[in-house]
């Protein structure tokens, strides 16, 4: 089967409009179709598969717990149709399923694709395939809205044209009845058309001074763009823990970790807990900080697809979206996420049904 094989650990932060080398990225026209299926596994045909920040990182090598032997198949969020579901009872092939590979990231980017039956959902008719494997971004939104947004709550979501924010912002507004959205982002009117009251353009107007936040604060800010000291600027605008203020970081104080030894990883997650027991202890004077790590995953993906049917959640797809199934076109698909500029969703099309 063809599969796309990463070779070794690319720099995506630092390639810029570089193309990515064959060397480093290829397609693989003779990979073995996976045939061994444990207990609770299926064999899908991938027809869709998304990038998200977390296959960068695994891709660059950035997070030594996520290290894979060379060569390997990246790509974790897909939407395939069964074509072997060993047994199962909950599933029949031909079914078109939404599913993820967990924590194991790899595998996406080919023809067949084994995946562990309780990840996955079936595909409601009115979503698109690309739609369905781009809806994991929407699962952490929906995980941050849901728990930690109160009906009307003044919300504002930093980086709302993203995977994640541009789905927070539909969430925020159509399922957790927040009084007020607001967004920063380049992409302003497409933040209005979401659904947000307030756009900010970050590159003309700081968020964290405008007159209107410090008098009127809010109570969530939901951080899907990860350093900048959002946390700490967030202070001027955002109520206190005691107040009800809570931030809620999706990507942490740095979007991009550097992880690659046992003694730098070591020391990435001791400092996980420091913030939010700090910010516990000082909560009357400090907004509530809340490390948002996956969880509910299910839960969730059925939840954001039963949405997608009904029609309150639109993915938003990448205007480079879907990406062709060849070594250029995933390569570029990964730099289009590792730059940080991708104006929702990053899908690449593997197959038509």
């Amino acid at each position: 089967m063809k599969a796309i094989h990463v070779h070794n650990f690319i720099d995506l932060y630092g390639l810029g409009d570089e193309k990515i080398a064959d060397t480093s990225l290829s397609m693989n026209d003779a990979t073995p179709k996976p045939i061994s299926l444990k207990k609770n596994q299926l064999l899908v045909k991938v027809l869709a598969c998304s990038v998200s920040p977390g296959d960068v990182i695994t891709v660059q090598g950035n997070m030594l717990v996520m290290h894979q032997s060379f060569p390997f198949v990246p790509g974790m969020d897909i939407c395939g149709t069964i074509v072997d579901h060993n047994g199962s009872t909950q599933f029949q092939n031909g079914t078109v399923v939404v599913a993820s590979n967990g924590m194991t990231p790899v595998g996406g980017m080919a023809e067949h694709m084994i995946i562990n039956e309780a990840e996955a959902v079936i595909k409601p008719p009115a979503v698109s395939n690309e739609e369905g494997a781009s809806s994991s971004s929407a699962i952490t939104a929906h995980n941050a809205i849901m728990d930690y947004v109160k009906e009307g709550d003044r919300v504002l979501v930093l980086g709302g044209a993203g995977g994640v924010g541009s789905a927070a912002i539909q969430i925020a507004k159509q399922h957790g009845k927040a009084s007020l959205v607001a967004a920063t982002s380049t992409q302003v009117e497409l933040c209005k058309e979401l659904g947000a009251d307030r756009a900010i353009d970050y590159r003309s107007e700081d968020w964290w001074a405008i007159e209107e936040f410090k008098q009127d604060k809010f109570d969530v800010i939901i951080d899907t763009v990860g350093g900048g000291n959002f946390y700490g600027r967030a202070t001027q605008v955002l109520k206190t823990d005691k107040q009800g203020g809570r931030f809620v970081a999706v990507t942490g104080d740095n979007p991009r970790p550097d992880c690659r030894t046992v003694w730098k990883q070591i020391k990435f997650f001791a400092n996980l807990p420091c913030r939010p027991l700090y910010t516990k202890i000082k909560s009357g004077k400090y907004p509530k900080y809340i490390l948002l790590l996956p969880y509910g995953e299910l839960h969730g993906r059925k939840q954001v697809l039963e949405w997608m049917q009904q029609g309150s959640l639109k993915i938003r797809l990448d205007e480079g979206s879907p990406f062709p199934f060849t070594a250029e076109g995933v390569g570029n698909a990964f730099r289009k996420v590792g730059s940080s500029h991708a104006h929702g969703k990053v899908v690449v099309q593997i197959a038509k049904e």
